[in-house]
């Protein structure tokens, strides 16, 4: 998930929002400011109820992040690398590079977000306490109207809404934390990754069509808070649906490499070369997206649509490959590599095909055209992976 910005590191560890975050800041402080507040305390003025709803707001962020901190911090402690952390829309998401390798160390990543969640409900409320608040009275579940201050009104919320996401995080619905830890303990006593996470992620499926069922049936019945249900929900099951998918790709790519999907070509172009010649040479006449730009037997970068079209039309002829060429280094594959991470690779950086280099020599060329050609012939012929 792309961040539309950073917000700088925390133990290392990238932490970045999504633009969908904003819409989710101003929602709940205006759910909050025209809901909890006005009945934690009347006599608070709209700007106070505001203020207060978008600092409670900030503090549940900080909560979500904390969440996802304990999560990334635990994984690069098992040597798992931490792309970063992302706020968005429904809160927050560590990027792991990789998935654990042994039930025992998911289990652990998995179930230390919700604890977390869960510790930090408990401080909140017993600060709450120490200072002489009501646990019950300065939460969102008290109804009618009190004269709470605050202090007291932030706190019954934080706490509540901790404990609220611990307990949700932990329902056995995949990918929250719950569905993972319900992988791992399938995984650790079935000793079979791809049985554990079909079974959890059929189970995140299941959820995610109940809580959409509740909050459309929500809806009918005039309460527009469903709406939140329903979107959980259609989340929960787009995810487990996209898992599965995942999985079943993998499968297919088990045991293939990129020399087997690659186009193995010398075809490239020189440096000195005009785009127009290269345009209507080679892009035009083979089909293809880009060329690699050669010096010799050696890569000097890659010539693709994207960097032609950064050029007037009427330029081509005057304009040498060089001066509009990626040059290196660029992103590139070996032959022996695993076909899955060729595509990751694509897929990471937003790039449509990548040369394919041995001991620093151009072989061939791969994309995701091919790639995705190649997988439709084995599922259209039935092709299982290579191990099976």
């Amino acid at each position: 998930m792309k961040s539309t910005f950073s917000l700088g590191k925390i133990a290392g560890i990238e932490i970045g929002i999504h633009y969908s975050w904003f819409f989710i800041l101003a929602l709940i402080t205006f759910s909050l400011a025209n809901s909890f507040f006005p009945t934690a305390n009347p006599a608070w003025s709209a700007a106070a109820r505001w203020s207060l709803g978008l600092t409670s707001a900030l503090l549940l962020f900080v909560s979500v992040l904390i969440h996802e901190l304990a999560h990334s911090v635990v994984a690069k402690s098992k040597g798992f690398p931490v792309e970063g952390i992302t706020l968005f829309l429904l809160g927050g998401v560590s990027n792991l590079q990789a998935e654990a390798r042994r039930a025992k160390d998911e289990f652990i990543i998995s179930a230390v977000g919700p604890a977390t969640s869960l510790a930090l409900g408990v401080l909140f409320l017993l600060v709450l306490v120490l200072i002489g608040g009501d646990p019950l009275a300065s939460t969102p579940l008290q109804s009618g109207v009190r004269a709470l201050s605050p202090l007291h009104a932030i706190l019954g919320y934080l706490w509540f809404i901790n404990l609220l996401l611990a307990f949700f995080n932990m329902v056995p619905a995949f990918p929250l934390d719950g569905g993972r830890v319900l992988r791992s303990i399938i995984w650790a006593f079935s000793g079979n990754f791809a049985t554990a996470t079909k079974i959890s992620a059929r189970s995140g499926q299941a959820v995610g069509f109940m809580m959409i069922a509740f909050g459309v049936y929500q809806v009918i019945l005039g309460n527009l808070g469903g709406l939140w249900f329903a979107l959980i929900g259609w989340f929960l099951q787009s995810a487990a649906g996209a898992s599965l998918r995942e999985m079943e790709v993998d499968a297919v790519m088990k045991g293939v490499h990129v020399r087997d999907v690659m186009r193995p070509s010398l075809a490239s172009v020189d440096p000195g070369m005009s785009v127009f010649d290269v345009v209507y040479d080679h892009l035009m006449q083979d089909g293809v997206r880009a060329m690699p730009v050669c010096e010799g037997d050696r890569l000097a970068g890659i010539i693709s649509l994207t960097d032609v079209k950064k050029v007037h039309r009427d330029s081509w002829p005057a304009t040498p490959v060089r001066e509009i060429m990626t040059a290196i280094p660029v992103h590139s594959v070996e032959p022996h590599e695993d076909l899955s991470d060729a595509l990751g690779l694509l897929a990471e950086h937003s790039i449509h095909q990548s040369p394919v280099l041995y001991e620093g020599r151009l072989i061939g060329m791969i994309n995701r055209a091919d790639i995705i050609e190649y997988l439709h012939r084995r599922k259209e012929l039935g092709i299982g992976s290579r191990n099976a």
